[in-house]
């Protein structure tokens, strides 16, 4: 099975191909333009691997929570991909690709962060996302704990003192586990239509739609 993972909910995006057991990747811290650099890695991961884009078998990507703009460039990709090829579109949050990568036996939390003095908290694999101050999501946590994410890295010295340790490479996107996760859900036929997924914001958009004019 050939699928290929896409993840822009942080800071350091990433892609991933994987071919059975074997993945590959490319990941990039970036301010801008990460739409630019999806593609090329693509094609790059499946020039390498000695297939193409048009031999996938499903694209997986991560659907929030983490930055407005991200969270659109990875999934306007992968579905564009994904419905190219006429090939299912496999999902999850971007917060449990990172806390399945850590493979603690400590119980992890996931921390990304939302700015604003809060994060984008989530408690284990079986936990739900939300926005929350920093200090609410460690509440969660019981010592000893892993904090993973881009938030553990920004509240380090919260983690600490809540008795957590913060994992290794805790901003990595998490595509590779993203890549695996996805070959696992697909051949369990859990693969969606392009056109139906929809991304997870958490936080509701500052920008207010606007009413003037209307009748």
């Amino acid at each position: 099975m050939r699928v290929l993972a896409i993840d822009t909910a942080g800071p350091v995006v990433g892609v991933a191909l994987a071919v059975d057991d074997e993945v590959t990747l490319r990941t990039e811290r970036v301010t801008r333009g990460a739409e630019g650099l999806l593609l090329p890695w693509a094609q790059e991961l499946c020039a390498e691997a000695g297939t193409s884009i048009g031999a996938l078998d499903g694209v997986a990507v991560t659907v929030g929570p983490g930055t407005f703009t991200g969270l659109r460039v990875g999934l306007a990709t992968a579905a564009g991909l994904a419905a190219a090829r006429g090939v299912p579109l496999w999902t999850t949050g971007s917060l449990v690709s990172r806390i399945a990568r850590v493979g603690s036996t400590q119980p992890v939390l996931g921390l990304l962060d939302a700015r604003k003095a809060r994060v984008y908290g989530q408690w284990g694999l079986d936990g739900a996302p939300a926005d929350v101050p920093p200090e609410e999501a460690l509440a969660w946590a019981s010592a000893p704990f892993t904090a993973t994410g881009e938030g553990a890295i920004v509240y380090a010295a919260l983690v600490e003192a809540a008795g957590g340790v913060v994992a290794p490479e805790p901003d990595h996107p998490a595509v590779d586990t993203l890549a695996r996760l996805a070959v696992v859900g697909l051949r369990q036929g859990q693969g969606q239509r392009a056109v139906d997924v929809r991304p997870v914001y958490v936080r509701p958009p500052d920008a207010k739609p606007s009413h003037k004019g209307r009748i």
